[in-house]
């Protein structure tokens, strides 16, 4: 199995310096008309694989857990058609029974002009490092549930002393946080738990709702929050209809346009775009701030990435909002990017299929037929 990829080099492409030095760090190569894969020894170590082993593509889904096949089929689906790189973190079962977290990269490789025949990656064995991120994660929830509990008891009262006033606008007000303290804590669920993992954060509640309206609210409440930004919406109102959760996107929004406001200076503006392209929506939401570095367009939605730039540290960013957003996207089919704007400042899209989602529960067999 571990033929013609000893010399993965020779390939022509570059890999990272790291790849042949890690203790924990393996090749591997896919033939992508022949959906065979070639992997070094050290990652038929890191699979704790056999020797007689297979080299097609079955063995190796067989061995993700069925929760985070879809997506990485995805996701690997996407970097071949877009030219992109391919990088993905997943939970593994060994043949041995060994449960671990691998870290999946890869980029294509053309032997022909305008033709891909090949991927080229690396895995990388992060089991200890999630295990640390988890760690960290369960003391950050124990030490936001104190805070959170009475922030909404207390928003709770104050609702139902002023539930008899004539005034209803800081009942309706204090309904909205209590709306947003809900979401908090299903956050915190979801993304903040001991054991927490793409399964968990994967959970949907799926409803047909029209994304323009869901938009006109979460403009109206950053128009509260940020007063010193003009927000703008150049696309009409049409209905737009997306089966998804409603929540998650209204989280997605809130997330895009709180770092717009971050990242832009004061008075100017954030404008927000909607695109209906064959059978999916793009939404775009510009700021005129100082952009981003092109070769970040991926690399901004990685788990815990943050930018080396002085401005954005100082934001105290902890790199988990566009991570998040990333999870909720792909979950509902959709593509997530980001640029520079032709006029200045950054764009951040994300992209959803309009109406009815196709769903699976892919298999290894059938995650083959997927990727041909």
């Amino acid at each position: 199995m571990n033929r013609g990829i000893r010399n993965i080099n020779s390939l022509g492409a570059t890999l990272p310096e790291y790849t042949t030095n890690g203790a924990y760090i393996g090749n591997w190569k896919i033939q992508l008309r022949s959906n065979k894969i070639a992997v070094c020894p050290r990652m038929r170590k890191i699979l704790e694989l056999e020797k007689g082993y297979d080299d097609s593509l079955n063995d190796f889904f067989d061995l993700v857990k069925p929760g985070q096949l879809n997506q990485l089929i995805h996701e690997f689906k996407v970097a071949c058609f877009n030219g992109t790189r391919f990088e993905k973190r997943v939970q593994i079962v060994t043949p041995r029974g060994t449960e671990k977290w691998v870290q999946l990269t890869g980029v294509l490789y053309s032997r022909r002009w305008g033709t891909a025949e090949q991927m080229i990656g690396t895995v990388e064995d992060v089991t200890q490092k999630v295990n640390e991120e988890c760690l960290g994660m369960a003391i950050i929830n124990h030490e936001l549930r104190a805070p959170l509990s009475i922030i909404k008891l207390n928003t709770q009262t104050l609702i139902n002393q002023l539930g008899h006033s004539i005034n209803k606008q800081p009942v309706k007000l204090l309904n909205m946080v209590d709306q947003h303290i809900n979401g908090f804590t299903r956050l915190i669920e979801e993304y903040l738990s001991a054991s927490a993992g793409d399964d968990k954060a994967g959970q949907l509640n799926f409803s047909l709702f029209d994304l323009n309206d869901l938009i006109d609210i979460v403009l109206g409440e950053m128009r509260i929050l940020y007063t010193s930004h003009r927000f703008c919406k150049l696309s009409a109102n049409e209905p737009v209809l997306i089966r998804g959760d409603k929540y998650k996107i209204m989280q997605v929004l809130i997330n895009y346009f709180t770092n717009a406001a971050k990242f832009s200076p004061q008075c100017s503006r954030i404008t927000i775009s909607v695109n209906c392209i064959d059978s999916h929506v793009e939404v775009a939401i510009n700021d005129e701030g100082a952009g981003i570095n092109e070769e970040n367009g991926q690399v901004l939605f990685q788990k815990f990435y943050q930018c080396n730039q002085k401005s954005v540290r100082q934001k105290n960013s902890k790199g988990l909002g566009l991570y998040i957003v990333k999870n909720i996207i792909q979950k509902h089919g959709g593509t997530v990017r980001a640029e520079n704007g032709a006029n200045g400042g950054a764009v951040f899209y994300f992209s959803l299929p309009i109406g009815e989602q196709n769903k699976f529960n892919t298999t290894g067999q059938e995650a083959v037929k997927l990727m041909a």
